[in-house]
């Protein structure tokens, strides 16, 4: 029992002796990490008058230094921009700047409510007419005479009377 247990912490500690070794990747190279100084700018807007969509942002980078602003209409049609800064020591940064006057639209006044009362109509039956015919009654022909029918060249039970 004992030597499966050192069995096992000799396999554990192959792959930390051979990183320590040969480096992280186990091929006898240290590879360097090249750490680049991030620096970028963008800008970009948007101004749709069928959704009444305008905003844009500007943005710049350099090292830990970022700044940038956007801007906004609101739906009440003021403009808020906000011009932001961020340090890597001291984060974060806004100032939020609202211009231009706030339309409202205007209020809506609710008409009163009037109390429901049913209109009850009283019960009255239809009662339909008798159908009135516009024709002559039809006329009925008298029955055709009766006939009768000898079969095999006597009188016997199939004769027949219509």
């Amino acid at each position: 029992m004992a030597f499966k247990v050192l069995a096992l912490l000799a396999l554990a500690a192959c792959p930390m002796v051979l990183a320590q070794q040969y480096g992280q990747y186990g091929h006898g190279q240290q590879v360097e990490q090249y750490v680049s100084e991030p620096h970028y700018a963008y800008e970009y807007a948007v101004h749709d008058e069928h959704t009444k969509d305008i905003h844009s942002q500007k943005e710049s980078r350099k090292g830990d230094r970022t700044e940038g602003e956007y801007s906004l209409v609101e739906p009440d049609g003021t403009i808020r921009t906000v011009k932001y800064h961020v340090d890597g020591k001291s984060g974060f940064i806004a100032e939020v700047i609202r211009s231009g006057h706030a339309v409202h639209a205007p209020a809506v006044v609710a008409k009163p409510v009037v109390a429901y009362k049913p209109v009850v109509a009283a019960y009255k039956p239809i009662v339909a007419a008798a159908p009135v015919y516009q024709h002559a009654a039809p006329a009925y022909q008298a029955a055709p005479a009766a006939t009768s029918y000898v079969q095999n060249g006597h009188n016997s039970q199939y004769n027949r009377h219509y």
